[in-house]
């Protein structure tokens, strides 16, 4: 199977953990990277390259976090791509001028504390060890039901559910999907071929049009599309399944 590893690098000084748990893929992969513009160090990037020779970097604006990293990331792939996994850092801090729910609830210190853990959680549900990883191909490879894999299935709307029923009336989704499962933190891996059958490059560039720069709170398009990338799966009559 050809796999293509889509990170998002907002964070570029948490590329040693990402670098790790890459190590845990023993298969063939190309990695893309996307980066946004004037919000890295180019030393952070030396270690990715250094790491994997062949990674390809695409440089994006700030907009749809790490959902419109992975939309652009989308248009480069190579077409012949059996499975996607999508990755990202994440720090859960939000911006300065825009900082998240948890920095206002609970503060910086545990706000941090949490999305750390939350970060690990997530890659550990699509990376935590060579055994793992070696068992969701072979599930991708023996199962023609499995559609997606990540860490923990989720159902809830959010406050998105306007936003979530527009998306899908432009991609010819089913509203009986809305409420179902995906895979929260928008981690997960899937079958290209279920996301190229939406995720069009006509369909791209509407949805990043849509998409607000920064940091942005619920409800959004990018958490809409969170809950959509399940739907989609659903829609082709496939699972999302936990792997361990």
């Amino acid at each position: 199977m050809k796999i293509s590893v889509c990170l998002h690098l907002f964070y570029t000084d948490m590329v040693d953990d990402i670098i790790n748990y890459l190590k845990n893929i023993d298969f063939n992969y190309k990695l893309y990277v996307s980066i946004v513009e004037n919000q890295y160090n180019q030393k952070d990037i030396l270690k990715l390259k250094n790491f994997k020779k062949d990674v390809v970097i695409i440089h994006v604006k700030n907009r749809g976090v790490d959902v419109g990293g992975f939309l652009n990331t989308l248009k480069h792939l190579d077409r012949d791509t059996d499975l996607i996994l999508k990755i990202h850092t994440k720090k859960g801090i939000g911006s300065e001028k825009n900082p998240s729910n948890a920095i206002k609830q609970k503060g910086y210190d545990l706000a941090v504390k949490q999305a750390n853990n939350w970060f690990h959680n997530l890659m550990r549900g699509v990376l935590n060890n060579k055994n793992q990883v070696n068992n969701i191909i072979n599930t991708f490879k023996t199962n023609s039901k499995c559609g997606m894999v990540g860490f923990k299935l989720y159902q809830s709307l959010g406050p998105n559910k306007k936003e979530i029923i527009t998306l899908l009336d432009k991609m010819n989704i089913s509203h009986k999907f809305i409420g179902g499962d995906f895979i929260g933190g928008t981690m997960f891996w899937v079958r290209y071929k279920i996301i190229k059958n939406y995720l069009t490059d006509d369909m791209i560039d509407v949805l990043l049009n849509e998409m607000k720069e920064g940091y942005i709170l619920e409800p959004s398009v990018q958490h809409a599309l969170e809950r959509i990338f399940g739907y989609m799966v659903n829609q082709e009559n496939q699972e999302i399944l936990i792997v361990n």
